[in-house]
């Protein structure tokens, strides 16, 4: 994996939202406690998101990244998969993120990542635009990808989480955005990213997909009401 950005300067704020929000136990929440969460009901996820919505955005951008992601692992079939890499979600050693602008409901028929079969695996290839949580230190992205008819399969969609250190995947972020530099936001691009079968997080797009959809379609609003709420910013004037 490469970067188009050191791990110096303005990108430090990024890496300390993650830790504060994981401080702050919204990682934890809402997650059942056999994965490791607090038990909590999505609504006190949702209220405490809110909350930090209205004194910091960019860190409840953050957070929602990295709910998600969580989701995501926490309602996977894949056992292995899941063991692997929730606890360091969970306490937010490892930064996980999906991309913003993604079709959750799969109602597209166009692909952002796109497999090509292998003789054994397969070859990624796609862009995603406008993700947040991209931590320098390390991440893992969710994203759904359109895999190509082969001998005796059809072509099928399938989710799937990929590590930051992968080969051929490359992130950007735009240094001259205060925004995305705030929350870590930028391009991920795949080139030819290797990946196995017995790595999918789900073979049932649209399964894991309703989870998906219902969590952002709860935390999303919240923060929105959260950031217009907020008084707007008195400006002095000046006689001259």
């Amino acid at each position: 994996m490469t970067s188009d950005l050191t791990s110096t300067g303005a990108e430090q704020d990024a890496p300390s939202r993650l830790a504060s929000v994981a401080r702050r136990g919204l990682l934890r929440c809402a997650v059942p406690l056999a994965q490791g969460g607090d038990g909590a009901p999505v609504d006190e996820l949702v209220s405490r998101i809110r909350e930090l919505a209205g004194q910091d955005m960019a860190s409840a951008r953050i957070a929602w990244a990295q709910r998600l992601a969580i989701e995501a692992l926490v309602h996977s079939p894949n056992i292995a998969l899941r063991e692997h890499l929730l606890p360091d979600l969970l306490t937010g050693a490892l930064a996980g993120t999906l991309s913003w602008r993604q079709d959750l409901t799969l109602a597209s028929a166009r692909s952002l990542v796109q497999a090509q079969p292998l003789e054994r695996g397969w070859h990624l290839k796609g862009l995603l635009d406008d993700v947040p949580n991209l931590q320098w230190e390390g991440y893992v992205v969710v994203c759904p990808v359109r895999f190509d008819a082969q001998v005796g399969q059809p072509q099928r969609w399938a989710w799937v989480v990929l590590r930051s250190e992968e080969d051929g995947l490359r992130h950007v972020i735009d240094v001259t955005r205060a925004q995305d530099v705030a929350t870590a936001s930028g391009t991920v691009r795949l080139n030819n990213v290797y990946f196995r079968e017995d790595e999918l997080l789900a073979d049932d797009p649209h399964r894991l997909a309703l989870h998906l959809q219902l969590l952002d379609q709860a935390l999303r609003p919240a923060m929105l009401a959260a950031a217009l709420s907020r008084p707007a910013p008195v400006h002095k004037k000046y006689e001259v």
